[in-house]
């Protein structure tokens, strides 16, 4: 329960400040700046998969089975080739500094994963929330300063750089020391580099189809002629959706190394009991999470980005429902991720990108961002069925429950509701008092289950 707190309090500062980033952003320089920095920001983090080498996902794997400055420095190699690489095809081929300011930042976003999964194996989440808490400090103290001062838009791009190198240069004086890092390079082992970089394709893959299955949709509404203020709406949704769920993130990156821990065992009992709990554990949250954002979705909006932005609360409602098939992801996700057959999430992967991208190819020429929107959630619930069914061949748990369908229910009836009558906001309020009070009577049950 304690780590649960500490992350779910560090990542809520952080998604705090980057939601005032982007009320900032489309505030002073409105919907088509903030539709081109969200064009510019999908591309870079895209490429960012091409040199993050696995991530998180691989890297607390490797991790849990030996950790060293060997391994560590062997991966931080690995990850400056390739993003170096990367950042020359893009500068040859002249695409905006906007781009590269961005593709710069994801690359020393890549090196603090290597501090950050670190931290999370010897679950130091203390020190790792310090950091990240830092970090987004740094970043707003720059963009106020930006907007006060020259009002530019090229140092709202630059500040995500300052602040992800004042984090790296922190971790690395304090864990590390410049000298032992230098000094390290020695460590350099082909054999290891060549293990890293020939094991981390299918996770490399696999993410990149993951980044592509939730982002192609902004790319292809700029291809697709849609103008960049439509897609400004779209992304002020987007960006509420992500904020929303990183509960379910939270919760994935305490409980990954335990069922991780339970694969290594053996231990086929232990680990079915432990999927089950986060089974239940996120069906709920999702209901919760989505219920509330789809009362308040025009609230949202309206405080967040302004009037000129009322247009995206639909758009939010509508992402509502993914949240419970998000949510039901990371159950699955984490059985394939910790075992030998992370395959079964590279042909998932594949599969639901294709889906996506044919879906969108289809649905915004004749709806445009809704379009965009019907196709999200299809390749949603094909994405976590598929996830679901293949996780048997890891561990049989069950098929889809009465809990499942039930939340997905409530979730469809209150989208419909409250997108076709408006409702009082005392009435709203009520519904979240009511809300509250069953979630205080029920709060046992409710450390129980954070209790991984």
């Amino acid at each position: 329960m304690k780590n649960t707190i500490i992350l779910t309090v560090s990542r809520f500062f952080e998604k705090g400040i980057m939601f005032l980033f982007f009320i900032l952003l489309a505030r002073q320089f409105g919907k088509d700046c903030f539709g081109e920095f969200s064009y510019y920001f999908t591309i870079a983090s895209t490429l960012f998969v091409l040199f993050d080498v696995g991530g998180e996902f691989y890297q607390i794997r490797e991790f849990t089975k030996k950790e060293s400055l060997k391994i560590f420095q062997n991966i931080f190699i690995l990850k400056t080739i390739i993003a170096t690489g990367v950042f020359l095809i893009v500068l040859l081929a002249q695409q905006h500094i906007y781009l590269l300011i961005l593709i710069s930042s994801f690359y020393l976003d890549s090196v603090i994963s290597l501090f950050r999964s670190s931290f999370y194996k010897n679950s130091l989440y203390i020190q790792e929330s310090i950091l990240s808490i830092i970090e987004k400090i740094v970043f707003i103290l720059l963009v106020f300063l930006n907007i006060f001062t020259i009002k530019n838009i090229l140092f709202m791009y630059f500040a995500f750089f300052a602040a992800k190198f004042v984090y790296l240069m922190i971790a690395i004086n304090r864990y590390y020391r410049f000298k032992y890092l230098i000094n390290s390079f020695r460590l350099f082992s082909l054999k290891y580099f060549k293990h890293y970089a020939l094991n981390s394709w299918s996770y490399i893959l696999h993410s990149l189809l993951v980044v592509i299955f939730v982002q192609i949709d902004i790319i292809m509404l700029k291809q697709m002629g849609v103008a960049f203020d439509q897609i400004g709406l779209y992304s002020a949704a987007v960006k509420i959706y992500f904020a929303v769920i990183i509960f379910a993130d939270i919760l994935f990156k305490q409980f990954y190394p335990k069922v991780s821990i339970y694969l290594h065992k053996n231990d086929e009992a232990g680990l079915k009991v432990f999927i089950l709990k986060i089974q239940s554990l996120n069906i709920y949250a999702s209901a919760i999470f989505s219920f509330v954002t789809i009362i308040f979705s025009h609230e949202i909006i309206s405080l967040s980005f302004g009037d000129g932005f009322s247009k995206a609360s639909d758009m939010l409602i509508l992402m509502s429902i993914i949240m419970v098939f998000r949510f039901s992801m990371y159950t699955y996700t984490a059985l394939p991720s910790s075992s030998n057959l992370n395959h079964i999430k590279l042909v998932t992967s594949f599969t639901c990108v294709f889906i996506n991208v044919i879906l969108n190819y289809i649905f915004i020429p004749l709806y445009g961002v809704y379009g965009s929107l019907v196709a999200t959630i299809i390749t949603e619930f094909v994405l976590v069925a598929m996830y679901k069914i293949s996780s048997f061949k890891i561990i049989f748990t069950n098929y889809f429950t009465l809990k499942e369908f039930s939340a997905l229910g409530v979730v469809f009836v209150s989208s419909y509701f409250f997108s076709y009558y408006e409702i009082a906001i005392m009435y709203k309020i009520t519904i979240s008092v009511i809300l509250l009070l069953s979630l205080f009577l029920n709060k046992t049950r409710i450390k129980t289950a954070l209790s991984f």
